[in-house]
């Protein structure tokens, strides 16, 4: 298969209907701006959040009140159904420069609005119908896991881990790996209120400390069958959601999107680390040898590259959200090449983050290791987000040079 190079998105956004498009480009400003006045509050709970190792209280309720778990739920709810891509890179890329964790964990729990839009109508009744502003965890990487199909649906036992978000969560998306009749890998991902799951505080960690991403442990749960989905239909974008709701967003394939909510958080991170350190050099003054550290041609090189590598960072995410937003709603299926060169990026554009934060780590010398301000916590923080193996280059990036030399692209859910 040949691999083709970006093209022109199949369908110009100013061809679709203009109010929508004002009104979600209205909302996603509006988001936008209440993020930036969060700002100072996220960075003075920063400390604390590490601390108690999961999200504020007060942090959590601001995000519910400010309508920011509704952006990809279903207008039928109150959701705002905005195309996935832009409003990551926009409100996680601001809540990361005072709090990776906040960004992290709003990111992901905020996207499984979106998950749960694919799944039947009864199973997002379940959810939203009654509580508006319920919001799910998900828990997708079982230590063991069994199953047994029952009358109605299935009996469930896991114990799963890095369910970020789960202190706060109403709902857990449980994913139970089984082998289709063809022998191919799949995932039945269980729709799960929380109470009927153990969280099991495992979160002791170098990063991210706040994100509170704990373990689950399930005995013997029943879950209806309307709450079950395979991974594959997601992947696909073929989910039963998409049958009641008509926003293109369900109809895009998993993986040309969820990744968003794990790599837009560093576009924050890397940004705050090159802000603080920027902030401090305009108050530091001369040093105990004499030199003034400010002055110095190659510190400005160092704070150009790490700011640069973060635009470059931010310029390929965009690209793509344009492109397979455009695609997807005009009715094409995107290419198994496209996927695989958004998975390349993803993981790419979260490495920039890494180097531009390793850099300006680097050369801010002894003053970067002090707690007393935010350069370690961007560090742990961008480390351990580079961590997940979604955003492994030598994993993500294979299927691309496969497919661009003619194979298979070596990756069952592409």
């Amino acid at each position: 298969m040949r691999v083709q190079t970006p093209s022109a998105p199949a369908s110009d956004h100013a061809a679709r209907n203009r109010e929508t498009l004002e009104n979600q480009r209205a909302t996603l400003n509006k988001l936008t701006g209440h993020a930036e006045r969060m700002l100072p509050a996220l960075r003075d709970r920063a400390p604390r959040c590490e601390e108690i190792r999961r999200l504020p209280d007060e942090t959590f309720q601001e995000l519910i009140a400010g309508g920011f778990f509704r952006i990809f739920q279903p207008a039928r709810y109150g959701g705002y159904e905005l195309e996935p891509g832009h409003p990551q890179i926009e409100i996680a890329g601001r809540f990361g420069r005072a709090c990776g964790s906040t960004a992290w964990v709003w990111a992901v729990v905020a996207c499984h609005s979106w998950l749960i839009g694919m799944y039947p109508l009864q199973a997002q009744d379940d959810v939203w119908r009654d509580t508006p502003d319920a919001v799910a965890s998900t828990a997708s990487f079982p230590e063991k896991s069994r199953f047994e199909k029952v009358t109605g649906g299935y009996r469930i036992s896991a114990r799963c881990k890095f369910a970020s978000g789960v202190d706060h969560a109403d709902w857990v998306v449980v994913g139970i790996p089984f082998k289709t009749e063809t022998g191919a890998p799949d995932s039945l991902w269980c729709l799960v209120p929380k109470r009927d799951l153990e969280v099991i505080d495992t979160w002791f960690v170098s990063g991210l400390r706040g994100t509170g991403s704990k373990d689950i442990q399930m005995e013997g749960v029943f879950v209806p069958e309307h709450r079950v989905l395979p991974l594959s239909e997601m992947v696909k974008g073929t989910g039963p959601g998409t049958a009641v709701n008509p926003s293109h967003i369900y109809r895009i394939p998993l993986f040309a999107a969820y990744t968003y909510n794990l790599v837009t958080p560093a576009l924050g991170i890397a940004r705050g680390a090159i802000d603080d350190y920027c902030d401090r050099m305009r108050a530091r003054g001369v040093g105990v040898v004499g030199l003034d550290y400010s002055s110095l041609e190659s510190i400005h090189l160092k704070i150009s590259e790490a700011a640069v590598q973060v635009d470059c960072a931010v310029s390929l995410l965009k690209a793509m959200a344009t492109e397979f937003n455009a695609q997807v709603y005009a009715g094409d299926t995107l290419r198994k090449d496209q996927i695989a060169r958004a998975r390349r990026n993803f993981s790419y554009a979260s490495q920039l983050c890494m180097q531009a934060v390793d850099s300006i780590h680097y050369v801010g010398g002894a003053h970067s290791i002090f707690e007393d301000n935010s350069m370690p916590r961007a560090f742990r923080d961008i480390h351990a987000l580079n961590a997940q193996f979604a955003l492994k280059f030598h994993l993500a990036a294979r299927a691309y040079g496969r497919l661009a030399i003619g194979l298979d692209s070596g990756d069952p859910f592409i």
